[in-house]
């Protein structure tokens, strides 16, 4: 039976939902669940009945502020009449809005039904002036009359979502991450992916992990909402409001927070079944487990049709915000059961969020630790590897971490990182942590090295990690890498103990240098090592000609020291005299 849905809504109190979540506001930490909740779907609107044959219509349109500042984020509540039996299926109803900025670009982005009561759509400007909006709505019928309006943006100190820089500004490389106004931006993070809410939520505080970041200085998180918050974990046909709310909650938060999700679409678990070899996923809480068996999941018709139904959904609510730093279309695809179809269905994914995302957040994707995937890489914007193999070495990481960000940083000129890495327990740490996060800098990554938290026998980023990472934060808070198009450079040193690594370009850079004499000795001889390197010069392949001015930086105290110039002459190797250091030492390299 066909049927409409025509209502006046008021704004849905998320923190309602947050609450009972996270036990009626208390800061404890949530157990992290071994499957998806049991869902609660969404109540299905009383219907109407329309003439035959009559256009849908859009009958009121509300702002939620007629005036906005610069990268913030307006929400319109829209009422509508239409004929459709489902409004999560755009086949039959979809609503979307035409945005004209004031230089007369145009943006066009899709609207969502709430799950309650309201058709919305949310959008964030990039420009100050005044905007212009067309809706419209679309059904069996046709396409409505446009409703228009126009609200204003005023400029404002923020700089919008995450860019490649390349895509910004042709002259920026694009191996580096950049705000959407151009400003620099370098990724300090980690992965707490199972469970956001470990450490509680509040109304007055909201997410305590995001605060906790913002005090240590991180900037992004990787985070696997539908593991325990999916909105088809009831049907992928009607969605679980109160995971759409929770989500809606956490992703304000870390807008107003400054913080940038890694937001994954499809964990592992979710497309696992149990015969896979990994064992038993979740497959049986994935609401498509409801239309199809988990073998034609990635290649029937229907099963595409609703995939496209939720992605433009989750493009819709959530896109809109800045938060949102890439979209992980898969995390570890080798661990479902994609078999045979993993490309073409990677693929497929992929670009169904680069051709219908109207901020174009960039997409990554991953197998499993320590395995290449060429053909991902070429496809996604943002390469990723997963590494967990360091051999109880924590000096050797720093060869690991070199060899796969080389590796990535030479296949595409894209922004890389590594998306998982860690071991359990806290034996092999700081130093494990240290080195993975310095060389991976030193090799060309546009993020720190994500470390695989979940508590237990992962632990949690301990004060020592953390702090780690403020100390390499300080160190490229100045040092614009998009707009310096730094290349690969080869490094030799004077000291057969002495290696390092570092990207330069005509106009600065960076390099880390480390002793890594103890490399494969037991972690208790490297804790005690105060062995200082003196004397030791490198010679760097790559560095054009020029004179430079060189700072060194001690990575394990947060310090310059004294800055000195080289100059290098054209087509030899730059030499470089080290100071006095132990362990490691970066340096930043910037043009006289």
């Amino acid at each position: 039976m066909l049927s409409c849905y025509r209502r006046v809504v008021c704004f849905l109190l998320i923190t309602t939902a947050l609450l009972t979540a996270c036990g009626n506001g208390a800061e404890t930490a949530t157990a992290v669940p071994p499957i998806i909740p049991t869902a609660t779907v969404a109540a299905t609107p009383t219907a109407e009945n329309l003439p035959t044959g009559a256009l849908p219509a859009i009958t009121a349109v509300t702002l939620d502020r007629p005036t906005l500042p610069r990268y913030e984020s307006l929400e319109m509540v829209v009422e509508v009449t239409a004929v459709y039996n489902n409004p999560y299926d755009a086949r039959e109803v979809a609503l979307d809005g035409l945005f004209t900025a004031p230089d007369g670009s145009e943006m066009r982005v899709p609207g969502f039904w709430d799950g309650q009561e309201a058709w919305r759509l949310r959008f964030t400007p990039s420009q100050a002036g005044e905007w212009r909006y067309q809706l419209h709505l679309t059904d069996a019928n046709g396409v409505s009359q446009p409703a228009e309006g126009t609200f204003a943006v005023t400029p404002s100190d923020h700089h919008g979502w995450l860019q490649a820089g390349n895509w910004v500004n042709p002259d920026y490389s694009g191996h580096y991450l950049v705000h959407h106004d151009g400003t620099p931006f370098y990724g300090l993070g980690h992965a707490d992916a199972l469970n956001i809410l470990i450490d509680g939520f509040t109304v007055e505080r909201g997410v305590g992990l995001f605060n906790n970041m913002v005090e240590a200085g991180e900037n992004y998180l990787v985070w696997w909402p539908f593991y325990t918050s999916s909105p088809v974990s009831g049907s992928y046909d009607n969605y679980t409001v109160s995971n759409l709310n929770l989500i809606d909650a956490v992703v304000k938060d870390a807008q107003a927070k400054g913080i940038f999700l890694v937001f994954t679409i499809w964990d592992h678990p979710q497309l696992r079944d149990n015969t896979h070899a990994w064992g038993t996923g979740n497959w049986g809480g994935n609401g498509f487990s409801k239309l199809t068996d988990i073998d034609t999941f990635f290649t029937d018709p229907e099963a595409w049709a609703w995939q496209e139904n939720l992605y433009r959904y989750v493009i819709a609510r959530w896109g809109y915000s800045p938060a949102i730093g890439l979209w992980q279309t898969v995390s570890e695809i080798n661990g479902t059961n994609a078999y045979t179809q993993t490309d073409p269905w990677h693929e497929k994914v992929n670009a169904y969020f680069v051709e219908n995302d109207p901020y174009r957040h960039p997409t990554t994707a991953s197998r499993s630790g320590d395995v290449d995937w060429p053909e991902g890489h070429l496809a996604m914007d943002a390469p990723q590897v997963h590494l967990y193999d360091f051999d109880n070495d924590a000096v050797g990481a720093a060869q690991i971490l070199a060899e796969w960000t080389s590796l990535m940083f030479k296949r595409a000129e894209k922004p890389n990182w590594v998306g998982e890495f860690g071991v359990t327990g806290n034996t092999y740490y700081p130093e494990l942590f240290h080195n993975a996060i310095w060389a991976a800098l030193a090799t060309g990554a546009a993020m720190t090295p994500a470390e695989w938290n979940s508590g237990g026998n992962w632990m949690r980023m301990s004060p020592e990690m953390l702090a780690d990472l403020a100390r390499l934060g300080t160190f490229v808070s100045d040092l614009p890498l998009a707009q310096l198009k730094p290349t690969a450079v080869t490094l030799s040193s004077s000291d057969p103990d002495v290696r390092g690594w570092g990207v330069i370009g005509a106009d600065g850079g960076l390099f880390w240098v480390q002793d890594f004499a103890l490399e494969g000795a037991p972690i208790e001889q490297v804790h005690a090592d105060e062995t200082v390197r003196q004397g030791v010069s490198v010679s760097i392949v790559g560095m054009a000609e020029g004179v430079y001015e060189i700072r060194p930086y001690h990575t394990w105290q947060g310090t310059y020291l004294d800055a000195f110039t080289v100059t290098c002459a054209v087509n030899e190797p730059c030499v470089i005299p080290l100071p006095d250091f132990a362990d490691d030492m970066a340096f930043k390299v910037l043009r006289k």
